[in-house]
């Protein structure tokens, strides 16, 4: 690492870099993503939003010194061109090219993290997609400083495909070649590069069922907008689809359908944030998607019920895929739970900012709507990102008859550290009001190790839904802001209502309630039931 990048830093290698500069761009890439004006005013006041909270960093945003390794990331992205492309005046205008034109200058030429292939490769794209906008016919010397940056950047992208990570940012980095090769002039050599990278990147990360392997519903959106933006360029360059490209597409639209919860935005599993409605409705119709979803994803790992207004989402699958550990969380066996527009049972969601206290907190069993046992993570995750490389045994079995479905789960993740298997059944009853479940845990043959103290069944609620405890201590009233109520009712544990947080909005902590049914882990096992049945009205 030390003496490839003392390469990419001489003058020599910055000197290879060279080439014939693009004459002109053949166009731009067909894409129906739109930013938001308000942030793109909030770029012109020199204020620019990383990771969900707005920071003022000047007219060079990427030399602040209070900046840390994963907001340089973003702002080298340049992102936020879309955002001044929504606002679309001639201010926002020459501010992007401004941006753009101090950027070349400070970081024309190899930069440890600008230079990054994922980063190159995403920055490539953004630019690309927002050059329509941008180019002015009054300022030819934008368009040559434009031009041949971007070809610049793309000879060394084409050079270390090789290194990016082996997940996402593969996927990234490949498309940046690609658009490029599609949209500038003289550089159609390196498409065979970039489409080469790209299918092996969707060979390993796209599973058979359409989901990708890092298992976070935020991710599956992206790879499947990146994939349309391709199909669409290619087919605007009159360049002949892959089928190999095409088929990922058609796998992975009805996936994304599946993580949707009843008010059209994602479930939080991985990392994942809830996201747009409009932008994943626009992402799905570009995709020629119908609106029916996957209900089981065995090799993904998730299920799907619908019934009625009712939605349950349920992580079903293995904590980690080969490669894909980098944001996994520990919510095995996790689920949420919505009616009509409204959540009522959440995990806690994420913190893309891996310098938060709360990324670590959210990555947590105890952040999920799953069981813990002694305050531990059901599978190891590590400070910083990654987790425990071991193989963790989960199963699903699903059973539906006359509107209703039944699900049998298990996975052995506090076999090692307790000797115990946890299995969940969840039932949602024909019209979705009457969600019914089962939580047991049971000693694992021949373990002599230490044995765990205490169990805790956590639901998570949404901010929006209230909890008080009635019947004696045994149910709970949940009321919705829609003023509907359910009651959950249990047996196997004590019952009670204590703070939680949600994280499902990017950058905004609310503060939400939790159900927790808790008690002494037994020799002979231990067994909770539990309903959550609608209130008539």
């Amino acid at each position: 690492m030390f003496l490839r990048n003392t390469i990419y830093k001489s003058d020599i290698y910055n000197w290879s870099l060279r080439g014939s500069v693009p004459v002109r761009t053949r166009g731009t890439p067909p894409d129906s993503w739109v930013g938001e004006a308000d942030a793109g005013t909030e770029v012109l006041a020199g204020n620019h939003v990383l990771f969900g909270h707005s920071r003022h960093l000047g007219d060079l945003p990427w030399k602040n010194s209070q900046l840390s390794d994963a907001e340089q990331r973003l702002l080298h992205r340049f992102g936020f061109l879309g955002d001044l492309k929504a606002l679309g005046t001639e201010e926002a205008q020459a501010k992007g090219q401004e941006l753009m034109s101090r950027w070349v200058n400070e970081y024309g030429r190899w930069h440890a993290i600008a230079w990054e292939p994922a980063v190159t490769g995403r920055r490539l794209t953004n630019w690309f997609r927002t050059y329509d906008f941008l180019q002015n016919p009054d300022h030819p010397g934008f368009a040559l400083t434009f031009l041949e940056s971007a070809a610049t950047q793309m000879r060394h992208l084409s050079r270390t495909l090789s290194d990016v990570e082996d997940d996402v940012r593969a996927i990234e980095a490949a498309e940046g070649l690609i658009l490029g090769a599609m949209c500038l002039v003289g550089m159609e050599a390196l498409l065979d590069t970039g489409m080469a990278a790209l299918e092996s990147a969707i060979t390993k990360q796209v599973l058979p069922d359409g989901g990708h392997f890092q298992r976070n519903p935020s991710i599956q959106r992206s790879v499947l907008a990146t994939m349309v933006r391709i199909r669409d360029t290619l087919i605007a360059g009159q360049v002949d689809t892959p089928y190999w490209l095409q088929h990922a597409i058609d796998r992975l639209a009805p996936m994304l359908q599946a993580m949707r919860h009843s008010d059209g935005k994602l479930a939080l599993f991985n990392g994942s944030s809830e996201g747009s409605k409009k932008a994943i409705d626009s992402i799905l119709k570009a995709a020629g998607s119908s609106n029916l979803g996957l209900w089981s994803a065995p090799h993904t790992g998730f299920q799907r019920i619908e019934s009625g207004s009712s939605v349950v989402i349920a992580d079903a699958g293995a904590g980690i895929l080969s490669g894909s550990n980098r944001d996994a969380h520990a919510g095995l066996l996790s689920f949420e739970f919505s009616h009509k527009d409204h959540r009522i049972i959440v995990n806690c969601g994420a913190n893309a900012n891996r310098n938060d206290d709360w990324h670590e907190a959210l990555r947590a069993t105890a952040a999920h709507s799953s069981l813990t046992l002694d305050d531990t993570n059901a599978m190891e995750v590590y400070m910083g990102g990654g987790s425990v490389n071991k193989k963790t045994d989960v199963s699903c079995r699903r059973n539906e008859a006359e509107g209703s479905t039944f699900l049998q789960m298990r996975q052995d993740g506090y076999e090692h550290p307790f000797g115990l298997i946890h299995n969940r059944d969840i039932y949602l009853a024909a019209g979705g009001d009457d969600l019914r479940g089962r939580d047991a845990i049971a000693m694992s043959p021949n373990y002599m190790g230490p044995q765990a103290s205490n169990f805790c069944v956590r639901f998570h609620l949404h901010p929006d839904v209230s909890a008080e405890l009635a019947g004696g201590g045994d149910s709970a009233i949940l009321k919705v802001s829609n003023k509907e109520g359910w009651r959950l009712r249990c047996s196997g544990g004590d019952m009670t209502v204590e703070d939680s947080a949600y994280l499902g909005v990017a950058g905004t902590v609310r503060r939400a309630r939790q159900i927790l049914i808790s008690g002494p882990c037994k020799s002979v096992g231990v067994e909770v039931k539990w309903s959550l049945i609608k209130e008539s009205s």
